[in-house]
């Protein structure tokens, strides 16, 4: 596979990619899946489809609701639905993943729809149930600071999981819901893997090993996904791909590389959160500037956006990794997953 690809490493941080026919026709055969796509909202969609088709992309968890309240996500969650059954767009809403393998066949884009946060669900843990109903099929437990489930990841206390907590997880697992652990802290992911005694997943983080931020997973949580039988997803996001002021392609392949020599590449997908937000965004979602550098945001070199995902499978090609390997980083891997939790 490594004649499909000429490429030229520049003291180990640098990598100019040729991107051939084969190695092209290697990525759009094979099924992709970001599972962290901001971007992606009913308002959106339209307008950034064609640069997925050209990406590659074939499936997405389309956030719907991170730190809002349940009107907020009840009424997004409407429009993706009233979206759908417009058939204007050639997107479908996946609820199994039967669904998201009949959408690539059929050159539409699944998306999975996705909160990146228990928020939505105000105190009531019946609105899970409401949720579910409505298609909601991937739910992270806290968005970086404290909420009524547990502490995120940048909560200085790491007092993890609240009681509260507990029960989201308990009627997750019941649901058939998969848990995403981004954002969460040490302790709350750790505690999360324990109660809910099967598969999770990180949909987007790096190890924290190669870029030391609280967003990126210690080895000790990447082995605890790792043995639950779950995936890590890259994240292109640039401050935790590299603490440089310039992060490449190459750097965010570390964390590949690193990630399945620890665990295992069965253990890796992708989550990488393209973004555009602005300085009102950033206060909105109350980013700590010692974490999250202030916008407009640079994205690393060869990876800047959806059209340069084939890049990503190009590099992967290079270092080495053999085709189910890319297959299962692609996509195959949350797959996976999601079968085993939707489906069981």
């Amino acid at each position: 596979m490594n004649d499909d690809l000429v490429f030229v490493k520049e003291k180990h941080t640098h990598m100019t990619l040729a991107l051939n026919s084969d190695t092209r026709d290697l990525h759009h055969r094979l099924l992709c899946l970001d599972a962290a796509a901001p971007l992606i909202t009913p308002q959106r969609l339209p307008k950034r489809l064609k640069e997925m088709q050209n990406g590659g992309i074939d499936a997405v968890l389309a956030t719907v609701a991170s730190i809002e309240d349940c009107q907020f996500a009840v009424e997004r969650l409407g429009r993706w639905l009233v979206l759908e059954r417009s058939q204007q767009v050639p997107f479908r809403l996946a609820r199994t993943v039967a669904g998201i393998r009949e959408a690539k066949q059929e050159k539409q884009l699944a998306v999975i729809l996705h909160f990146q946060g228990t928020s939505p669900l105000e105190s009531g843990l019946h609105l899970l149930d409401v949720y579910y109903t409505l298609g909601v099929r991937v739910i992270q437990l806290t968005y970086n600071m404290r909420n009524l489930s547990g502490d995120g990841c940048l909560e200085s206390a790491n007092t993890g999981l609240s009681r509260f907590g507990r029960q989201v997880i308990r009627r997750m697992v019941e649901l058939g819901v998969v848990i995403d652990l981004a954002h969460s802290g040490i302790r709350t992911s750790l505690e999360a893997i324990e109660e809910a005694g099967g598969p999770v997943i990180v949909s987007h983080a790096n190890a924290r090993a190669l870029c030391d931020s609280p967003r990126n997973l210690t080895d000790e949580q990447i082995r605890a996904v790792a043995a639950s039988g779950g995936v890590i997803g890259l994240c292109a996001f640039p401050a935790f791909v590299s603490l440089q002021a310039k992060p490449t392609l190459d750097l965010l392949l570390q964390h590949a590389e690193y990630l399945s020599e620890l665990v295992g590449p069965e253990h890796v997908g992708l989550g990488f959160d393209f973004a555009e937000e602005d300085e009102d965004d950033y206060e909105y979602y109350g980013y700590d500037e010692r974490f999250y550098p202030r916008p407009p945001w640079v994205w690393p070199t060869n990876i800047r956006g959806f059209t340069e995902v084939p890049n990503l499978t190009a590099g992967l090609v290079a270092r080495g990794f053999t085709e189910p390997q890319i297959a299962g980083i692609l996509g195959k891997n949350f797959l996976r997953v999601f079968q085993s939790i939707w489906e069981a």
